[in-house]
């Protein structure tokens, strides 16, 4: 079953009861379950000493963006809506950010996911190419750089994401790798990489931490 399209919502803690939060979490998605189009959802929670506004990221997991649109606008959604308008998450959890992506490609270095893997995400934003020539050799550029940041360090998965909307005249892509360890705060881009690098890069933020629950059809 493929899951290309992600709702990402970003959230903190209000008081600091994270059990409190994480049951809030399993009552939440047992809600949204009810709509058949959400495929999965992963919770991760933020690596202590890492510099984040948010200490949780929930991705809902769907088969492209009409199945997102039949969420959005859905019964559960709202049902679930009322619930945290009403009950403890009013005072308990606050979203610091709501996104949603593409997935473009996972690569593995070894199968399946590693147990207890520290997962770390790298907002890129670069210039969007002029053309669907200029935007093949950037793809391949990532690719190769990808390649490299697998085999440099302790890190055995990568996924990449477009965001499906940013500021005009940029591209947004989000980089997810798996590792066993911390990844640095940004990545280190290979020099002679093959195909053709963006004219600039930035990484306005960065993320990482540990699944804490994942639910599954």
């Amino acid at each position: 079953m493929n899951s290309d399209y992600l709702n990402l919502v970003f959230t903190r803690s209000c008081d600091g009861d994270h059990a409190s939060l994480q049951r809030w979490y399993n009552d939440h998605i047992a809600i949204l379950w009810d709509c058949e189009a959400l495929q999965r959802a992963t919770l991760w929670r933020r690596e202590s000493g890492q510099g984040n506004e948010a200490d949780y990221v929930c991705a809902y997991a769907f088969a492209d963006e009409a199945a997102f649109l039949t969420y959005e606008h859905g019964a559960a959604r709202e049902a679930a809506r009322q619930v945290l308008l009403d009950g403890w998450g009013r005072e308990g959890i606050a979203i610091t950010e709501r996104r949603q992506f593409r997935r473009q490609w996972t690569q593995r270095r070894q199968p399946g996911d590693a147990l207890d893997a520290l997962h770390t995400f790298w907002l890129l934003r670069l210039p969007t190419p002029a053309t669907p020539a200029d935007e093949a050799a950037q793809a391949r550029w990532m690719a190769d750089q990808v390649h490299h940041l697998l085999g440099s360090g302790n890190a055995h998965a990568a996924t990449q994401m477009r965001a499906v909307s940013a500021e005009a005249g940029t591209t947004e892509v989000l980089l997810g790798l798996q590792s066993l360890g911390p990844l640095p705060d940004q990545p280190h881009w290979r020099e002679g990489a093959w195909g053709q690098p963006p004219q600039a890069v930035s990484v306005p933020w960065r993320w990482s931490g540990r699944v804490v629950a994942e639910w599954l059809r």
